[in-house]
C-alpha cells in the first residue's frame, strides 16, 4: 500500500514537471486539466485504507512479563512518559532479543530474552537506560515486583523492584531496587541466598520495609531441610539505602520465638539431620531469633540452657563470628562471650577409629578427654582457606585411609586427588601449637584464637 502512495506522488510530480500542472497563470484549459489531475490524486489518497501495524504474537505463557498484575497507583507525582531512547536499542548480548519494553519517566526498562530452545526461563536480562546515566544490566532476571513505578522509599521518585533467580534446587534469589530519580541510584541488593522477600509498611510511615531471611547457616551443621533461616527486616535510610533494622521490630519475632523454643526444648539428637548427631539445628533458630531482634543476653542464656554438649563454647564463638559478618545483621550491643585466649588444633585419630576429627583443646586439656570440642576435617579446610593455606580446588584428605596412628593431613587437588602438599598441626612447640603447610617449603605459621580467628606467629 505504501508503494502505491509513492507511485501516485511521483506521478503528480512528473505531471508538474511536464507542464500538465502549471502556475496560476495557466490558460483556462490547462487550469481545468490541473484541477482534474489534483482531484484524481486526492480522491485516490482519500480512498486508501489507513495502514495499522500487525499485532505481535502473545508472549509464551511460561515467560515472565514486566507487569503480570496491575500495579498499584504511585504515591509520587507522575513524570510524563517519554519516547523511546532508541527505536532500535542495542541488545546487551548479541544472542538476546527484546521481549518487553516499558518506560517510567525518563527511564527505559527492557527485558531481553535468550531465544535458544534450551535456555532456562530465568535466562533473561533487564536493562535500565536513561539519558546521561550509565546503563544498568541485571542478569538472571525473573520479574519486576508489583511495587515498581511507585515510591516505596518516600524520596518522591518512582522505584523499580527487580527479582533475580540464578537457578538451583534452593538458591539463589536476590531483590534489587533502583530509585529512578534525577540520578539512577541503587538502594537495595540483597545477597544471593535461599531467601526471597516482600515489601510491607511495618510502622505506618509510608515507607516500605523489606522482610526477608538470613540463611547464613545453610548446610553448616545439618542438611538444608534442617538449616535455620532467621527473619530479617531491612529499613530505608536516606543516603544509605536499605539497611538491617530487625531490632526495631522485635514484635515480629514473638511467634517465631514461641515455636522455636518448643523445638529446642523437645529436640532429640540428630532430629534435624545434624551432621554430628547433636541438637545444633534445633537450638540455633531460637538463638538467632533473639540475636536478630536485639536480645543478645536472652540468646546466650537459651544456648547455655538448651544445648548440653561440650562444644557449647566453640558453638557460641561460631555463631558470634557468623552473624557479625552477615550483611543482614544489625548489631544491638556486645555479643562477645567468655573465650579462651587460644585453641590448640590437634588430630584426634589416636583416640580411636571413630575419632576422625580435629580437636580444639584449651590449655592443659587432654586430647582424648570426651569433653574436648571437635570439628570435622571439612571444617578445618574451610578455616585454612581463610588464611590462604588451602586454595580453591584443593581439599584436605586424611591419609592413610582409616588410620589411627601416624596419620597425615594431605592437600589434594579436588579434580583428580593428586597430592600437592600437607598441613601440619604442630603441637611439639607447646600450647597453643602452630599450623602451617609444607610442599617443598614451609608456609607462614598460624595459631587459632579463642574467637576462632587466626593469628600469624611472629
Amino acid at each position: 500500500m505504501r508503494r502505491v502512495l509513492w507511485i501516485l506522488m511521483v506521478l503528480a510530480f512528473l505531471l508538474l514537471a511536464c507542464g500538465l500542472i502549471r502556475s496560476p497563470t495557466a490558460t483556462p484549459d490547462e487550469s481545468a486539466l490541473q484541477t482534474r489531475v489534483a482531484e484524481s490524486v486526492a480522491a485516490t489518497l482519500t480512498a486508501m485504507p489507513t495502514s495499522t501495524p500487525t499485532s505481535l504474537p502473545p508472549l509464551p505463557t511460561d515467560t515472565p512479563t514486566l507487569s503480570p498484575t496491575p500495579l498499584p497507583s504511585p504515591t509520587f507525582t507522575p513524570v510524563p512518559t517519554v519516547a523511546p531512547l532508541s527505536l532500535t536499542p542495542e541488545p546487551p548480548d548479541p544472542a538476546y532479543v527484546l521481549q518487553e519494553e516499558r518506560f517510567i519517566g525518563p527511564y527505559a526498562l527492557r527485558v531481553w530474552r535468550n531465544p535458544s530452545s534450551d535456555a532456562f526461563m530465568y535466562d533473561s536480562i533487564l536493562t535500565i537506560s536513561g539519558a546521561g546515566q550509565p546503563p544498568v544490566r541485571i542478569d538472571s532476571f525473573i520479574e519486576l515486583g508489583e511495587e515498581t513505578g511507585g515510591d516505596i522509599t518516600g524520596e518522591g521518585h518512582p522505584d523499580v523492584i527487580v527479582k533475580v533467580f540464578t537457578g538451583g534446587a534452593h538458591c539463589c534469589f536476590s531483590t534489587i531496587v533502583y530509585n529512578l530519580g534525577p540520578v539512577l541510584t541503587k538502594v537495595l541488593e540483597t545477597p544471593l541466598s535461599n531467601c526471597d522477600g516482600y515489601f510491607q509498611d511495618l510502622n505506618g510511615d509510608g515507607v516500605l520495609e523489606f522482610i526477608t531471611c538470613d540463611d547464613l547457616f545453610a548446610y553448616e551443621y545439618c542438611c538444608f531441610a534442617g538449616s535455620p533461616a532467621v527473619r530479617v527486616v531491612l529499613q530505608y535510610e536516606p543516603g544509605r539505602g536499605y539497611v538491617p533494622a530487625s531490632p526495631h521490630f522485635p514484635e515480629l519475632y514473638e511467634d517465631d520465638i514461641i515455636r522455636h523454643r518448643e523445638l529446642a526444648e523437645t529436640a532429640a539428637p540428630g532430629e534435624m539431620c545434624e551432621w554430628d548427631n547433636d541438637t545444633k539445628c534445633a537450638v540455633l533458630p531460637l538463638v538467632l531469633d533473639y540475636l536478630y531482634s536485639g536480645r543478645a543476653a536472652e540468646a546466650w542464656t537459651a544456648l547455655e540452657q538448651l544445648y548440653p554438649y561440650p562444644d557449647v563454647q566453640v558453638f557460641r564463638a561460631e555463631i558470634e563470628r557468623a552473624v557479625s559478618q552477615s550483611p543482614l545483621f544489625a548489631p544491638s550491643g556486645s555479643t562477645t562471650g567468655p573465650q579462651p585466649p587460644y585453641y590448640m588444633l590437634q588430630l584426634l585419630t589416636n583416640c580411636g577409629p571413630d575419632w576422625q576429627y580435629v580437636g580444639l583443646l584449651t590449655e592443659g586439656q587432654a586430647s582424648c578427654d570426651p569433653n574436648v570440642p571437635h570439628r570435622s576435617i571439612f571444617w578445618l579446610s574451610m578455616r585454612l582457606r581463610e588464611i590462604g593455606l588451602l586454595a580453591e580446588g584443593e581439599n584436605l584428605q586424611l591419609t592413610p585411609e582409616g588410620c589411627t596412628t601416624d596419620c597425615r593431613l594431605d592437600v589434594v587437588r579436588s579434580s583428580d586427588g593428586v597430592r600437592l602438599g600437607s598441613i601440619r598441626l604442630d603441637t611439639t612447640v607447646g600450647y597453643p601449637g602452630q599450623v602451617y603447610r609444607v610442599n617443598g617449603v614451609e608456609s607462614a605459621h598460624w595459631r587459632m584464637r579463642g574467637d576462632l580467628t587466626w593469628e600469624r606467629v611472629p
